[in-house]
């Protein structure tokens, strides 16, 4: 596995070599949202329309109905299935398989629910009793579609991977996306993403992260996906929903 996944929990920005499958899933980001875009040259790189600010700030309906549309697409399927992002898994994996669970995210200006507090992703999904769920060990690909900056980007805590399972409450709108109980975070262990389109960082299933909060809000979306693969090799030895639910038993969990 790489080394900064094991230690700090999670990889240092990889870049994904895609063929086509990238411009495919711009266009059709594009071409969902390129009326309310301020007015532009239909001749820019998709690369360059896709960064483009909407002409104001975009209804609660546009971005539900994105969402949809995307996370229904073929185009979103060809990405999250391409050989380039198997070959970027192979960085922590040796025989990496595609989780169940992969989204395409927007990040709409004051759009309240894109806004996800300190979570383990582990801990979004440990009330399933899905068996293609529970207990695989996935790691997520957290991948930029059109660049991200200290402003709209992830924050993760270096380091966290290495506690135990927190209990995580509900969101509505959103899922179990906040940890239930407040905990203390050294600022110097809070670790902001910056990356540039096509480009991601990978990270454990238990480094606890968040939205990067909207103190400088601007008309610009942010287009991301979160990709999760995991092995089979390391799942059978993976079982940290049996510790939670012993925890949580016997009154210790937080």
């Amino acid at each position: 596995m790489d080394l900064n996944f094991i230690t700090r929990g999670f990889t240092d920005n990889l870049f994904v070599n895609f063929n086509d499958e990238l411009k495919k899933l711009q266009k059709l980001i594009y071409i969902n949202t390129k009326n309310y875009l301020v007015d532009h040259d239909e001749d820019l790189s998709i690369e360059k329309k896709i960064n483009l600010s909407f002409k104001e700030k975009p209804s609660n309906e546009l971005w539900s109905e994105l969402m949809k549309i995307i996370n229904k697409s073929d185009e979103l399927n060809e990405v999250i299935n391409s050989k380039s992002i198997v070959e970027v898994f192979k960085v922590i994996f040796k025989d990496p398989k595609p989780f169940k669970i992969s989204t395409f995210r927007a990040r709409f200006p004051e759009q309240k629910r894109v806004f996800y507090n300190w979570h383990q992703d582990e801990g979004t999904w440990f009330l399933s009793k899905n068996k293609d769920v529970q207990n695989k060990f996935p790691a997520t690909l957290w991948l930029s579609l059109n660049g991200a900056d200290k402003n709209d980007s992830i924050q993760l805590v270096k380091y966290s991977h290495k506690k135990k399972l927190f209990n995580h409450e509900y969101v509505n709108g959103q899922g179990y996306f906040n940890i239930k109980k407040k905990f203390f975070i050294d600022n110097k262990d809070i670790f902001t993403v910056e990356a540039k389109a096509s480009e991601g960082i990978i990270f454990h299933p238990l480094t606890i992260h968040r939205s990067v909060p909207q103190n400088n809000p601007t008309l610009r979306p942010r287009y991301t996906i979160d990709i999760r693969y995991y092995d089979y090799n390391i799942a059978d030895k993976f079982n940290v929903d049996l510790i939670f639910k012993i925890r949580k038993f016997i009154g210790k969990i937080i």
